[in-house]
């Protein structure tokens, strides 16, 4: 029988929404100073539910959420740590305040979970998912919507793959990815007809958003999340059904769009792109009405069957297994794991770059990008290079001509990073979250718990193979979700009362400790953005805005590079090298650094200092073009 949505869970519902989807929609919360925004807010409302006393309102949280939280902590304090001898501690501090954020929210969560309802909570990120998938395609077929520039990313342009809001195509195809279990589970319940019929509705959007960023590891994605759901969901046979029906959902819409080549080659500005699009987006609207049709009536006729009984089920799970096993050896894995490593990209004749793409199997670098992680661990095995040193080393080791910031793996950019001692704790946090959460689903029979840990374990499988760790706006959904299930299941002991009343505070504080770092960032960030926006108008402004960033966060070198290019555009080229090389003292590893104070240097007629600092620019980025040619 429907049941209605009491006020308390719809508040939940749009609040988690609203609150996924406006860190999504910020280029996936990849800036700084977005980051700091929502690690702030995560930290206050820790903070504030510690002083309250929310944490006890219920039963205890169990040890496992406790120990999976207290290892991601000891992760973001190694990371700080790192400073101390990382070759950029702007960079390091940048990546701990981004672990401290992750923290924040899973330790928020996993309160939360004692005393919200888990499934109010799954159908908020729902949500937000579907509607950053809506976005997305509506951002395709009518690109005049949202004023866009075709092709516009984070990374450099790549038209024909989608990417907005997110900024990055992988990155938006996973997080659309994590919405199949979400929506499965809503699908499956039972608590109400007309939720279980809306949740089928994107679900041919889901598709078309993953094909049209092309992005294979979001397919991989979105089969991890809905074969663990379908295993530790206790409604495994509505589970199967919504499943089977995505999956035709998802045919039609790809099918749909393949014939489309302008669409999906991001040709939106010609005359057949533009028809193409509008096309695509009435074929598959009426494709969601007939999936959320289809799926109602099949809810209905489910309600009549009796279930079938365990043998079948066995039979079942026997047969998807055989074919799973058949799939990987019809796909040669010998030789799809040498293309993977293989940096040459086939071309075709044939069908579009994204069809292409998807069906190739070359890794794009990322074999390349591993093994210079490896390297840098080699270098440095018990504590790394420092946090967020791998990009520098790839520019000077790197076997690729190709810039790339992130080593396209979480694991293995920590152990690069952080050594052994940051692999094994970034590693122990994630094992414990999620044997946790899955322990919590099969012990609470629980789907919307199911989901979550199914949610947030293929959010960590795809941090293995793609840097969706970065994106905050990811990140959260599935630390967030993976949290949910973790603290949804009570401790068999209970809590002693005097020992709560010195958590509570101990833990007010830290929150607002760790408050402060966050807003460093922010402050920095801001006066930085304020400086460079008066660079061309106002030096003098230029020039305070510049000094007020050095102030808050005297350990960056980015305000002192604004203040040498700002000293240059004044003609003051002797303080322009004194800020240069101040620059170059916190952040020696960085090629661009060297090859402005080279220019400097050439301006004053100082040859010897310029020829210095363009040899260590050669040596730290040998692949650079911006020397191509010149002695």
């Amino acid at each position: 029988m429907a049941q209605r949505l009491p006020l308390r869970d719809f508040a939940v519902v749009v609040a988690t929404a609203g609150a996924v989807f406006a860190l999504s929609d910020a280029n996936g919360g990849f800036a700084p100073t977005t980051r700091s925004y929502a690690g702030m807010a995560a930290w206050w409302l820790l903070g504030a539910g510690a002083a309250m006393g929310l944490a006890s309102a219920r039963a205890g949280i169990d040890r496992m959420a406790i120990a999976a939280a207290g290892l991601l902590a000891a992760f973001a304090v190694w990371s700080l740590i790192s400073i101390r001898w990382a070759s950029d501690s702007e960079r390091a501090f940048a990546q701990f305040n981004q672990v401290a954020l992750y923290v924040a929210v899973l330790a928020v969560a996993i309160v939360l979970a004692r005393l919200i309802p888990g499934h109010a909570v799954v159908r908020g990120v729902a949500l937000a998912l579907a509607a950053i998938a809506v976005v997305a395609f509506v951002s395709r077929c009518f690109p005049s919507t949202f004023g866009l520039q075709p092709g516009q990313t984070i990374l450099q342009p790549l038209k024909n793959r989608l990417s907005f809001p997110l900024g990055y195509w992988n990155g938006l195809g996973i997080e659309v990815a994590l919405a199949y279990p979400l929506l499965l589970s809503v699908m499956a319940s039972r608590r109400s007809r007309l939720a279980s019929a809306l949740a089928a509705l994107p679900l041919p959007v889901l598709a078309a958003v993953m094909y049209l960023t092309s992005s294979r590891g979001a397919f991989v994605a979105a089969g991890l999340g809905i074969a663990l759901f379908l295993l530790i969901t206790p409604s495994r046979w509505p589970a199967l059904a919504g499943a089977v029906v995505a999956g035709a959902a998802g045919v039609v819409a790809v099918a749909v769009l393949v014939p489309k080549k302008a669409l999906v080659d991001g040709d939106v500005e010609t005359a057949l792109g533009v028809h193409q699009g509008h096309r695509a987006a009435l074929w598959i609207g009426i494709a969601c009405v007939v999936t959320g049709l289809v799926w109602a009536g099949l809810t209905e006729l489910g309600r009549r069957i009796p279930s079938p009984p365990r043998r079948v089920g066995h039979a079942t799970a026997a047969a998807i297994v055989a074919l799973a096993i058949a799939g990987i050896v019809l796909a040669h894995p010998v030789g799809t794991f040498n293309a993977f490593k293989s940096t040459a990209v086939p071309q075709s004749s044939h069908g579009t770059q994204t069809t292409t793409h998807l069906l190739e199997s070359s890794g794009s670098g990322r074999w390349q990008f591993w093994s210079a992680a490896i390297s840098e661990f080699r270098a440095h095995p018990l504590n790394g290079g420092g946090a967020g040193s791998w990009e520098a080393w790839w520019l000077q080791h790197g076997s690729l001509p190709i810039p790339s910031e992130f080593a396209h793996s979480l694991y293995l950019e920590a152990l690069a990073e952080l050594g052994i001692v940051g692999l094994l704790l970034i590693a122990a946090a994630v094992l414990v979250a999620v044997a946790g959460a899955i322990r919590s689903a099969l012990l609470l029979e629980s789907a919307e718990i199911a989901a979550a840990a199914a949610c947030g374990v293929a959010f960590f499988a795809a941090a293995a193979y793609d840097w969706v760790w970065q994106l905050s706006g990811i990140a959260v959904v599935g630390v967030g979700l993976l949290g949910l299930a973790l603290g949804a299941l009570p401790s068999t002991r209970a809590r002693a009362e005097g020992r709560a009343s010195v958590l509570r505070p101990a833990l007010a504080v830290l929150a607002v400790a760790a408050i402060i770092p966050q807003y460093v960032v922010l402050a920095a960030g801001s006066h930085l953005r304020n400086s460079q926006a008066a660079f061309s108008t106002d030096l003098p402004k230029a020039e305070s805005e510049a000094l007020a960033a050095k102030a808050v966060e005297p350990w960056a070198a980015s305000a002192y590079l604004q203040l040498g290019l700002v000293s240059e555009a004044e003609g003051d080229l002797p303080a322009a090298s004194h800020w240069l090389d101040e620059a170059i003292q916190r952040s020696s590893r960085d090629w661009s650094l060297w090859a402005t104070a080279a220019r400097i240097e050439i301006t004053r007629g100082r040859v010897r200092a310029a020829r210095r600092d363009l040899a260590e620019f050669r040596r730290l980025n040998p692949h650079s073009q911006l020397l191509a040619g010149s002695g």
